[in-house]
Order: C-alpha cells, then structure tokens, then sequence
C-alpha cells in the first residue's frame, strides 16, 4: 500500500494570514543549497579537494489568481515595500506537515494569464526552513499473551508520541499471541511482516492473531512494522519486535 498525500488543500501563510487564489501544485518551498570550496593543496595532484561551504537558503516564487480584497495578498504586497523579514508558514495539510521561514518579498507583480488577472511574487529567504509534523495518533500496541513485558513499559497502556519501537517480551513457553493496535481516529492500520512489502489490515482495539510463520523460535527476535494513517496527519510507522525466552 502506497502513500498517496494530496497537495491540493496546502495553505500559505505570511505572519498568520492566509494567502488566497495561490495557484494549484504550489508549495513554495525555498531552494537552498549548500555551497562548495577548493580545499586543494599544493600536494593535492591533479584532483581538487572539495570542501562545504555556507548554505545558501534559496529563494522560491508564488503566483495564483489577484484578488484585491484578499487580506493575504494585501500583506505580501506590502512585505514587497517595506523591504523587512517575514515570517512564511507553508502547511502540507493531508501529510501534517508545516515549513516555516523567513523571507524578504523581493517582487510583486500584476500579469495576466489565459485572459485572467494574475499576481506573482518572489520570496528570498533568511536562514533554512523549519519542519513539525503532526504524526498520526496512536494510544498503544499490546499483545493478548500471559506474562508479557513491554519496552517502552508503557505500549500497552499509553505509548509515547515518540516511541516507534516496540518489544513484546513473551514470558516462556508462549508460543503464539495476538496484537491489539488502538488507534481510534485511524483511517488504516496495517500490519507488514515483510519489512513493508505488503500489509495486513488491523482494526483499532481490535486483537488479531500474529502471521503462523511470523513467530520465533525459542531465544529468537522477530520484526515486523506497524503502520498508522490518520487525515491530515502524516503516517506514523512503528517497528515491531518480538523477544522469546
């Protein structure tokens, strides 16, 4: 099962206000790259030393349908005359993702398009981008065996927003179980054995009996992944292991 995140509900914010009539597959992301320098030496041969230079953030362009009235477009073109920083949020909403940075508005400008009024403008950037995410919300993972014991101790009751590892450490002699994910405002819950390759659908609080040729042998490890998707946040994947005596 392939992740398919769509763009389409992306927003663009400049100091909080929403920039409307933003044309459709825009995420204006700015370009940085990292420059180069020779470190080369007399002793170098005939090949130079290339070294890391500063990082240059870049810089990115918007366009998308004037709209006189629109109080996001009014503050850009604004930011385009008062030549300070401000301050961009870039919100991916189906992967929960949101960029931020900081920006000079170097052009704004009026223009026409397949007989529509069109603006674009130019944002030049200051320091790299930041990213949060919002990962899909998982409250735990336990198994339905006797004995069990969890790492992180709490997976079974309350698993923490950055636990994405998982051990069931199975008492001896128990030698199948069963997995409960809760996740109740799951789209999809699967679970892979193949390191992803393909997936078994799990229903939230519900058990379901590991894969036969899953389990380990006695003193033995087993892995498989945990996948969580929830809308507009972004795919949380959590490793599974389980610990036999």
């Amino acid at each position: 099962m392939a992740d398919h995140v769509d763009t389409i509900d992306t927003k663009v914010f400049i100091d909080g206000i929403e920039i409307l009539g933003i044309d459709k597959n825009t995420i204006p992301i700015p370009d940085g790259d990292t420059e180069d320098k020779d470190t080369s030496t007399l002793d170098s041969g005939r090949t130079k030393r290339k070294g890391l230079g500063m990082f240059d953030p870049g810089s990115c362009e918007i366009s998308g349908n004037k709209m006189s009235g629109d109080p996001g477009q009014i503050a850009l073109q604004n930011a385009f005359g008062d030549r300070k920083l401000h301050r961009f949020q870039v919100n991916v909403t189906e992967a929960g993702e949101i960029y931020e940075y900081d920006a000079y508005v170097t052009k704004f400008n009026p223009g026409s398009e397949n007989d529509t009024y069109k603006f674009s403008s130019k944002l030049l950037a200051s320091g790299s981008f930041r990213l949060s995410t919002v990962f899909a919300g998982v409250t735990s993972i336990e198994g339905a065996g006797v004995g069990i014991t969890y790492s992180p101790s709490n997976a079974s009751s309350s698993l923490g927003t950055g636990d994405n590892v998982v051990i069931f450490n199975e008492a001896t002699g128990i030698t199948t179980d069963k997995i409960k994910v809760t996740a109740a405002d799951a789209d999809y819950i699967g679970i892979s054995y193949d390191d992803g390759r393909t997936w078994t659908e799990l229903t939230s609080g519900t058990q379901t009996t590991f894969s036969s040729d899953y389990w380990p042998t006695a003193g033995k490890l087993a892995h498989s992944k945990i996948r969580v998707e929830e809308l507009d946040k972004a795919t949380r994947f959590i490793d599974l292991y389980i610990a036999r005596a």
